[in-house]
């Protein structure tokens, strides 16, 4: 991919320049002149004006293209900015536009739609994924090439693409950076300001735009150390916690090889009134757990197990010890000011303490609320920089702590926080059934060793099926995020649901019937033999159709690949999947050898399809 393809310094109204800004140093736009360097492996360009700096740096790394921006202050005094975007400019005229919808229960739902005028999608609050996801795709109906574009936040975000008059032709152009909205940021004396970085390239595939360059470039910057096999009381309990029944979860996690123990929400306050203490994160004799969280953190580590506990750091009840003694340090009366250092460093050493008197070794930090924009104008620009520096403290006070990252389940899932966190807790929404669509549309944009699946089942054995007699035991499987849904999978499904990234446990597995937790335990032991391939593994999607999704996972050179085939409602008994293999090798499948070319052409026949069911295909090169 060449970068100047994507760069017009035409002086064209309306769509020429790297950039287009306004504020306190005037406008930057198509009559600025830049001046491009070639720096080692980075191609640069600069405007250098009387009062700013505005500096486009691209770097290639492993297939994909980098775009860091900065403007810099050159002044004594603050300058005001109240519009600042990176700016591309596509060939053509006629595209395709996919973005993600995020809500609660309904992360990254994409859908593709015709681009007429234009198209946006931004941050609609304090949290990375309000509303969507930091991503676009443009699809040139044409060529049906595709480009993508993804982006780390570290403000209030926004992407567009828009059709521009030039020349008295037509041009595309996709500008991206701080979300403009009330936008009035101050850059400080002689400081340097970062755009959200972007990574773009270009694909084949519409169905998954060619995610695995992404993953392969995440993979390889940000490589995972570990990857733990989870158990969180959440789905199970809620916030009805019972000591003693939490208990026996801690027996039967342990008799099935999970890894790590978490109590979630609920842990602290007066006991049913508990959200009126958030922010004050002390345990109390009338919290739930009865001043008995010691106890739990001690049965857990003797038995071999990683300590967990919730917290929401950025939050707080308005009638909360902690906003009552130190207002300052919150905005709208319970919102922790992330923007102030004290503030940041007074969080830190609340959780810590608890950290050290409770033995934690995994963090799950959830953010429940939302601000629609910044009063300050900064576009949450220096709370993100707090938010930051607040989990750079944590993770160098200790170094070894796992932190899941959930936000009302997905708010804050994009790449910028996981390069500070260890995984995400993918919805609330956590059954396999409806699940699979939130990995499937997530793995578009995250590798998949960042996504957390969780295994959310009940056992009930007082059902009669058609053409039985006796009553049999059925596993039944949340179907959203408060057991209102349930539906009934078929054992496989459920397995390859959550056999491809972090694992967990969210239920009542002191309940399982005894050849049920054989079951697990063995599955459980597979996964730890494998993990090391899903920490590393790239996604690509095979199928995507509303019955039937096909999920290929494999590693950097397809030496390895793992097939996950899901059915829900099917019409016929078989179907060929086509997976993507190196065509100038062979691949052992099912204990037959089979050429790369023969599988490219021919693809796989699988045979007895049934609902409900998920099939798992294994080629080794």
């Amino acid at each position: 991919m060449l970068i100047d393809n994507y760069i017009n310094l035409n002086r064209r109204r309306n769509i020429s320049g790297l950039f287009f800004a306004t504020g306190s140093f005037g406008t930057i736009d198509g009559n600025t002149t830049y001046v491009k360097k070639q720096e080692n492996e980075k191609t640069i360009y600069k405007y250098i004006g009387n009062k700013i700096v505005l500096k486009a740096e691209f770097t290639e790394e492993n297939g994909v293209i980098l775009r860091r921006d900065t403007l810099e202050n050159l002044t004594d005094d603050n300058i005001e900015i109240n519009s600042l975007v990176s700016r591309f400019v596509l060939d053509g005229n006629a595209y395709d536009v996919y973005t993600q919808y995020n809500s609660w229960q309904h992360e990254s739902s994409g859908e593709w739609q015709r681009l007429v005028t234009q198209i946006s999608a931004c941050a609609q609050g304090m949290r990375t994924c309000d509303g969507a996801t930091p991503m676009m795709a443009l699809n040139n109906l044409y060529t049906n090439k595709t480009t993508v574009f993804h982006l780390l936040p570290n403000a209030q975000w926004q992407i567009t693409a828009k059709k521009s008059p030039a020349n008295e032709k037509e041009i595309v152009v996709v500008e991206t950076g701080f979300n403009d909205r009330g936008l009035r940021l101050k850059a400080k004396a002689h400081e340097t300001i970062e755009l959200p970085t972007v990574i773009f390239f270009n694909a084949e595939n519409k169905t998954d735009l060619d995610a695995y360059k992404l993953h392969n470039w995440y993979n390889n910057t940000y490589p995972r150390g570990k990857m733990p096999v989870l158990y969180n009381s959440w789905l199970y309990c809620f916030d009805n916690i019972d000591v003693d029944s939490l208990l026996k979860q801690v027996d039967s996690a342990a008799e099935l090889g999970i890894e790590a123990f978490m109590v979630d929400a609920g842990w602290f306050g007066n006991g049913d009134n508990w959200s009126a203490s958030v922010g004050d994160w002390v345990e109390t004799k009338e919290s739930s757990t009865g001043g008995r969280l010691a106890e739990i953190s001690q049965k857990v580590r003797d038995k071999g197990m990683i300590f967990g506990l919730w917290f929401e750091p950025e939050r707080a009840n308005p009638q909360s010890n902690s906003v009552k003694a130190r207002p300052e340090y919150y905005i709208l009366n319970y919102f922790l000011d992330f923007s102030n250092n004290d503030a940041v460093t007074f969080i830190a050493d609340e959780i810590s303490k608890q950290i050290d008197e409770l033995k934690i070794g995994w963090l799950k930090f959830d953010f429940n609320d939302s601000i629609p924009y910044d009063e300050t104008g900064n576009g949450f620009y220096r709370y993100m920089q707090g938010q930051r520096r607040f989990i750079e403290i944590i993770k160098e006070r200790y170094p070894h702590i796992y932190i899941t990252n959930c936000a009302s389940g997905g708010y804050r899932m994009e790449l910028m926080q996981g390069t500070m966190c260890d995984s995400f807790w993918l919805s609330d929404n956590q059954g396999s059934y409806n699940g699979l669509d939130i990995v499937k549309n997530t793995l578009k944009r995250m590798p998949t060793s960042l996504i957390e699946r969780w295994n959310v089942q009940k056992y009930s054995d007082g059902f009669v099926r058609h053409g039985e007699k006796e009553k049999v035991g059925i596993m039944f499987t949340c179907n959203n995020g408060t057991w209102d849904s349930i539906i009934n999978v078929d054992d496989s499904f459920t397995q390859g649901f959550i056999n491809c990234g972090p694992i967990g446990f969210s239920c009542d597995i002191d309940s399982f019937p005894e050849e049920y937790k054989t079951k697990w335990k063995e599955h459980i032991n597979n996964f730890k033999k494998s993990r090391d391939f899903y920490l590393n593994a790239t996604a690509r999607i095979l199928v995507d159709s509303k019955d039937i999704t096909a999920i290929q996972y494999a590693d950097e050179t397809l030496t390895h690949i793992e097939i996950e085939l899901f059915t829900k409602t099917v019409y016929a008994s078989n179907l060929i999947i086509y997976p993507v293999v190196d065509k100038n090798c062979s691949y052992i499948y099912n204990d037959k050898k089979f050429t790369g070319a023969y599988l490219n052409e021919n693809g796989i026949y699988i045979d007895g399809l049934k609902d409900n069911c998920c099939k798992n295909i294994k080629l080794i090169k």
